[in-house]
């Protein structure tokens, strides 16, 4: 148990196979501590097989063994596997609760399972098997996976009748998803509504809020969440910076766009491709093909990889007379990939 909360798996199968050779006896405690240590390390594979392991050595399994298999699973990406554990509990009449139910619900979200993962949420009303925040959590992300934005909504609100409290990671999971519907009303609104619920308002929550105004063609609004990051002690990151510039490409402010694409570098955070080709895309929309040109050349110097939407947005912003030179470029381009 030492070696689970220290994170030293190898040091705790280590001691659970030397009990073999002195013929101490291994119980169910035992079993449950190595397949956790297994499951915060990471390998699934090994806590799988150590659950299948106290079969033969009969020594039971219980919900604290299922709970650590299927995380351990749920960590690794197996959502089939997790949830084949989960059904087998059924048969080996070992109760499911709140734990067990979340591990399983959050393995099926992560793997882009969204119906599997809302199967299991409105079967844990049938088994009367209490909801909590991170239950509703997996599920509103389940939907938000999904492209179900108006669900993701309708879960949200139902939070508050169920008593249940709404965190960080909920705001989150449910902006993404009317990020994702595109619909930034409701995505601005979620954001403001945290202020009132005093909840804490992190990187992420300011990405999805400025996508959703991106995405909506309100780059004001986007300009202003950005901004007012600095100002909120909150980190900006590539992402933060890539959906303003974004924003203002789509909304025909190629100053603002190339503005923000220059403090990339004094704020520590590298320019890639995304940002390139947003901010010379902005650039050609606002008539600046000597702006769209230079920003072109730098990304070789920058070591930035090319695509086809950065040659469509350079061709699209040069003149006549320097296609052919962006043209030939792209067909070097073409035969060297």
């Amino acid at each position: 148990s030492a070696c689970e909360k220290g994170g030293q798996w190898q040091q705790a199968l280590e001691l659970f196979e030397n009990m073999w050779g002195e013929r101490v006896e291994r119980d169910t405690i035992t079993y449950n501590a190595a397949i956790s240590a297994c499951e915060k390390g990471g390998k699934w594979q090994k806590a799988l097989e150590l659950f299948e392991r106290k079969q033969g050595e009969r020594v039971e399994r219980d919900t604290i063994s299922y709970s650590a298999a299927i995380s351990a699973c749920e960590k690794g990406g197996q959502w089939q596997q997790a949830l084949a554990l989960f059904e087998r509990m059924w048969a080996d009449l070992v109760k499911r609760d709140t734990i067990i139910y979340n591990a399983a619900t959050s393995a099926c979200e992560k793997g882009g399972q969204w119906q599997q993962a809302l199967e299991l949420f409105g079967r844990m009303w049938g088994e009367r098997v209490e909801r909590n925040t991170i239950t509703y959590n997996d599920a509103i992300s389940a939907f938000e996976k999904g492209g179900q934005w108006q669900q993701a909504l309708e879960l949200f609100e139902r939070m508050w009748a169920d008593g249940v409290k709404r965190d960080t990671t909920t705001y989150n999971a449910t902006i993404s998803a009317s990020e994702k519907g595109r619909r930034w009303q409701p995505a601005f609104e979620l954001f403001e509504r945290m202020r009132g619920e005093r909840v804490e308002r992190d990187t992420i929550t300011y990405n999805a809020a400025i996508s959703a105004c991106e995405k909506g063609g309100q780059w004001q609004h986007a300009l202003e969440l950005f901004e007012s990051m600095w100002a909120c002690w909150v980190k900006q990151d590539i992402i933060s910076y890539n959906a303003a510039i974004s924003a203002c490409e789509k909304g025909g402010q190629w100053q603002h766009a190339l503005e923000l694409f220059e403090s990339m570098w004094a704020c520590w955070v590298k320019q890639d491709i995304i940002s390139y080709n947003a901010a010379i895309s902005a650039c050609e929309k606002g008539g600046q093909w000597q702006q769209a040109l230079e920003l072109f050349e730098n990304m070789w110097g920058e070591r930035v990889e090319r695509d086809t939407i950065t040659y469509n947005a350079a061709i699209s912003a040069c003149p006549s007379v320097l296609v052919r030179k962006v043209g030939n470029g792209r067909r070097l381009w073409s035969s060297s990939k």
